[in-house]
């Protein structure tokens, strides 16, 4: 993990199911395509609640029943 002003990279490792998972959220979207990066920054930035214009409603330490999946 780095940092950078861009912000943090990280390396993460998705299984087949996953990356099939992402591959058809992006599928189903219309050209130009998210790239997989992309898909999942939006993923997570939807998940999180922290889409661009909306700050994020996750407290660190705090886990609602939203948080169990």
């Amino acid at each position: 993990m780095s940092d950078s002003a861009a912000g943090t990279t990280l390396t993460i490792t998705f299984g087949p199911a996953q990356i099939a998972a992402i591959d058809a959220w992006i599928a189903r979207h219309e050209d130009p395509k998210p790239t997989r990066e992309d898909a999942v920054c939006q993923l997570i930035a939807g998940r999180l609640g922290a889409e661009e214009g909306h700050p994020s409603t996750v407290i660190p330490g705090f886990v609602t029943g939203r948080d169990i999946v």
